[in-house]
């Protein structure tokens, strides 16, 4: 039941929606959503990881929720194997000062044997993995600079009449605390007036730090706002009247778009400057 209402937020956090997210586990209350999309063509697997920060009811330190889909985008099965329990494998590991801390599962995260079995996914059909990690076995005084996720899936490759060779397809992806956005790839402020008619002037500014980023957007309720991006200085500065489409303008939804296909998407605060 969980796992159709995080793939539902997934969907929602792509056609926008205002506000914080409420993540329906352990009564945890969701204060933020990072969602990766990265294609891996070769191998013909595509990822999609969705990090969630959820308040921990157990401890007063912040939980990682971490929904990862591996969808097989080939016209072939593909042969996985199950040996590090699941079919995905994610490891969070936080980064501070040059010191690393690899965060640990929930002390009630069922056991899970190392047997290795092989499996199957056919064209178009999923993996799916969920896990939390929880924060607070981390010193009391720290604050991340950042948090590593690898995501793994081991797959068997060549004929199946002779002994296959396994690669590791892995994706790694960082994000700051609080899921806020990374000034390394793009720095950006988005602010908002009331027009007459239900209608928003969103006024939004920044620049692009990281050259291989190839089209930024940025939704709010219904209009998709394509940031125009200088190629020298990677300074932006659009403004777009959008039509209000529910009761209040809370958050945006910034989606940054690489060269090599992958997407970062982040909810991003609307500042009101009519008030």
């Amino acid at each position: 039941m969980f796992r159709k209402i995080v793939h539902s937020l997934v969907c929602l956090l792509l056609v926008m929606t205002a506000g914080a997210v409420n993540v329906n586990a352990a009564q945890a209350q969701g204060t933020g959503m990072f969602f990766i999309d990265k294609p891996f063509k070769k191998e013909g697997l595509r990822f999609q990881v969705t990090v969630t920060e959820i308040d921990n009811p157990k401890y007063d330190s912040p939980m990682y929720h971490v929904n990862t889909i591996v969808t097989n985008t080939s016209r072939k099965p593909i042969t996985y194997t199950t040996g590090h329990c699941y079919g995905v494998t994610n490891r969070l590991e936080a980064f501070a000062s040059g010191d690393s801390w690899e965060l640990p599962y929930p002390e009630d995260e069922p056991a899970c044997t190392p047997d290795i079995k092989e499996k199957n996914v056919k064209p178009g059909r999923t993996i799916e993995q969920e896990e939390y990690f929880r924060t607070d076995e981390l010193p009391s005084d720290l604050t991340p600079d950042y948090f590593l996720l690898n995501s793994y899936v081991h797959i068997l490759v060549g004929p199946e009449d002779k002994e296959r060779k396994e690669e590791i397809v892995k994706m790694q992806t960082k994000f700051l605390p609080r899921l806020a956005l990374n000034p390394d790839e793009i720095e950006l402020q988005a602010e908002s007036s009331v027009l007459p008619k239900s209608y928003y002037q969103i006024e939004v500014t920044g620049k692009v730090s990281n050259k291989e980023i190839k089209r930024v957007t940025i939704q709010v309720f219904n209009t998709v706002i394509t940031l125009q991006v200088d190629s020298k200085s990677g300074d932006f500065s659009t403004k777009k009247k959008v039509k209000a489409k529910g009761p209040s303008l809370q958050s945006g939804v910034l989606e940054v778009t690489y060269k090599d296909g992958t997407k970062h998407t982040y909810y991003v605060p609307i500042e009101n400057s009519s008030n």
